[in-house]
């Protein structure tokens, strides 16, 4: 089934492993093909993964567009999450990446990147509520 993008003005969009940048009115497109589809402002670059979920989600980006290196980012995928556990020995954490790490075993790497925006959000909230 075709994917309808609509892009407003200067918003870029990551198509493949190529960036697509709408330089003027607001433009459709149509994806007639299965490849990774990611807006910008859901992608994590591997500089501003400055946290362990963002490292997290940053390899879990790199399986979804990069899937013939799966098995290499699988291993870093593991040892970030042991590490996390490690850090935050939460059920709430676990029950999280329990559900992305059942979206990549899956293949679904799009998903595996939703379920890992709530840990994402969870992550920010215990970071907004450390004291300073």
């Amino acid at each position: 089934m075709p994917l309808k993008l609509t892009l407003k003005p200067n918003e870029k969009v990551l198509i493949g492993k190529a960036v697509i940048i709408n330089a003027g009115q607001k433009a459709e497109l149509i994806v007639q093909n299965t490849v990774p589809v990611l807006r910008e402002r859901d992608i994590i670059t591997e500089e501003n993964a400055d946290t362990l979920v963002k490292k997290i989600y940053y390899i879990i980006l790199s399986m979804y567009v990069d899937p013939k290196n799966e098995g290499k980012y699988h291993a870093i995928y593991f040892k970030l999450v042991k590490e996390l556990f490690n850090a935050c020995p939460d059920q709430v954490v676990l029950a999280l990446v329990m559900q992305v790490s059942q979206k990549i075993l899956e293949g679904d790497h799009y998903q595996a990147l939703k379920a890992c925006r709530k840990l994402l959000n969870f992550e920010a909230e215990l970071m907004a509520n450390v004291p300073k």
